[in-house]
């Protein structure tokens, strides 16, 4: 006899909050992923922006997606040890979102300036 089917049935609560932080976190840590790739094709390499402004875009964005990933790991092993969420997860989460904001807002106003 076959345990397959015994597995089959157990599935997790799809509104279980941290499934649902765990998966926001995966989505923030591939939006800058994303952003990223998309500032250094659009800026290429005769970009007009200043080489200072571009690079503090760079680190902001790789900072934003290095913080969701830590936070995902962090909310895997917590969930692990059977241990609740603990503030820096959600600290992180914050972090992230604010460091996508003000790094796709700083890009933004520098490329614009461009052609303006």
């Amino acid at each position: 006899m076959s345990d397959d089917s015994a597995t089959d049935k157990i599935k997790p609560d799809e509104r279980d909050p941290e499934l649902l932080l765990y998966d926001f976190l995966k989505y923030l840590a591939t939006l800058a992923l994303l952003i990223l790739g998309a500032v250094l094709s659009l800026t290429g390499t005769d970009s007009a922006l200043p080489a200072r402004n571009l690079a503090i875009v760079i680190i902001v964005m790789a900072t934003a997606a290095l913080v969701a990933i830590v936070a995902a790991d962090r909310v895997v092993v917590l969930r692990l040890q059977d241990k609740p969420i603990d503030r820096t997860v959600r600290w992180s989460r914050s972090a992230c979102m604010w460091l996508l904001t003000f790094g796709t807002g700083l890009f933004l106003s520098n490329w614009v300036s461009i052609f303006v």
